[in-house]
């Protein structure tokens, strides 16, 4: 099995990349000055040569509070870089893993979204991965789209590694009680995809560590087992701050689909986030 990643100098890519050494997989991983995605010359020069057999792309627009206004960006690196890749991919017979967010769904959902639920994005960044979701389902390729919600872990990214900048600058934080999902640690997704592809799967799967909490809930558990006695975290409402980009209220995603076929079972978001702080890739 012979592996591309791009992005993987990223947060994700980081830990496809140390899965795969440990495993003693080939890969070749290709940071943004390696490959620029947005190059259909570059795409076709690294895809073109017929040694991969998995593309594994990492690459993403991930801001999504600037998505709203960067919109050109954003949708050129989520959705038009997508247009090449998966055409390559197509075109030489390599399977395309690339990743989807929980924000494509609008949130007037009562119960956890399954793969099969209608999609209706409500921020810029959520229909760009809606988009590239498309282009690669019309591509004609051979695809792996796994969708994740809000990823943590690792290259001081996410919103555990906010929470840890915030509180060495205030000593209350106040943080969203109604807007629920599903921590997911970057650090299992890795196993979750290598599963998937050794049993040759295809398609849409949602990838996400069980369970559900509101940010508020997921903040105060992270404080406690990080021993932030001095810390005061207090629920608020999103309509209290002042956001460009609309929040899901409710974007837990139903995982079911995935975890009947991992190597092991996907842990509830509270084991996931003792994982994180115990390995020190907060």
């Amino acid at each position: 099995m012979k592996i591309a990643i791009s992005g993987v100098s990223g947060q994700l890519g980081s830990f496809f990349s140390s899965q795969l050494k440990d495993a003693g997989e080939f890969f070749d991983g290709y940071s943004r000055e390696d490959w620029n995605i947005l190059s259909e010359k570059d795409s076709e020069k690294i895809l073109a040569a017929g040694k991969y057999d998995i593309l594994i792309n990492c690459a993403a627009y991930t801001d999504v509070e600037k998505a709203e206004t960067d919109q050109r960006s954003c949708i050129d690196i989520n959705a038009c870089a997508l247009k090449h890749l998966s055409e390559q991919c197509r075109k030489h017979g390599i399977l395309l893993v690339h990743f989807s967010t929980d924000y494509i769904f609008d949130g007037m959902s009562q119960k956890p979204y399954q793969e099969t639920d209608k999609p209706n994005p409500i921020n810029f960044y959520g229909a760009s991965k809606l988009e590239g979701e498309k282009i690669i389902q019309a591509s004609g390729c051979r695809y792996l789209i796994g969708r994740l919600s809000w990823l943590f872990g690792g290259k001081d990214s996410g919103f555990t590694s906010k929470l840890q900048k915030w509180r060495d600058e205030h000593n209350v934080l106040k943080i969203a009680s109604d807007e629920v999902s599903a921590p997911t640690f970057a650090g299992h997704v890795p196993n979750v995809i290598l599963s998937a592809v050794e049993k040759n799967l295809e398609g849409i799967f949602h990838i996400n560590n069980g369970g559900g909490c509101s940010r508020y809930e997921w903040a105060r558990y992270f404080a406690e087992q990080n021993n932030w006695a001095n810390t005061i975290i207090k629920p608020a409402l999103m309509s209290s701050f002042k956001t460009q980009a609309r929040r899901p209220g409710f974007s837990v995603m139903c995982n079911k689909k995935i975890q009947a076929i991992c190597r092991k079972p996907i842990p509830e978001w509270k084991l996931a986030v003792k994982e994180s702080i115990q390995k020190n890739i907060q």
